[in-house]
């Protein structure tokens, strides 16, 4: 009789401290040279510890990736504001669509638009709120309570797990 593999414990999704450092980083909407450049890494350094995050906690991509810290509060949480007007049910689609790693494709397809309105949707978000790339838009999703804990559910499949306390 085989042993069977020791399911692992939520500890096991923590991230290092220098992965958390990146994370900071990439949440702030830095690109990959400039946080090496910060942290003295090589960007294959960096590309390789987001892989590795991503596949702790079940995401893909950078945006899911800090969208999970922001979850799980590996990553602090950035002060709630406000922004001028409201923003409209697509623009919140959107949003959500970007925190759980959906591609451009899936999102076209939840949201039964065409692949070229969902980009057109993101470029406009990010325009709008002035965000440097996904990973930063989904900070400012959580900036401008759009985001929160309440979006466990990745496009991978994966649930997120509130750490304990939660």
């Amino acid at each position: 009789m085989s042993a069977r593999p020791a399911r692992p414990s939520p500890t096991s999704l923590d991230l290092t401290p220098a992965q958390i450092k990146i994370v900071h980083q990439v949440a702030e909407g830095k690109s990959t040279d400039a946080i090496a450049s910060d942290l003295t890494i090589t960007a294959g350094t960096i590309n390789v510890q987001l892989k590795h995050c991503g596949q702790k906690f079940g995401t893909r991509g950078r945006a899911a990736v800090v969208h999970a810290c922001c979850v799980t509060e590996q990553l602090r949480r950035p002060e709630m504001a406000t922004l001028p007007g409201a923003f409209s049910v697509a623009e919140i689609e959107t949003w959500r669509m970007v925190a759980i790693g959906a591609t451009s494709k899936e999102y076209a397809a939840r949201a039964r638009i065409s692949h070229e309105e969902a980009l057109g949707r993101v470029r406009a978000l990010r325009q709008r709120v002035e965000a440097e790339n996904d990973p930063h838009l989904v900070t400012l999703g959580w900036r401008y309570g759009v985001l929160s804990e309440s979006l466990l559910e990745m496009a991978s499949g994966a649930v997120l797990r509130l750490r304990a306390g939660k």
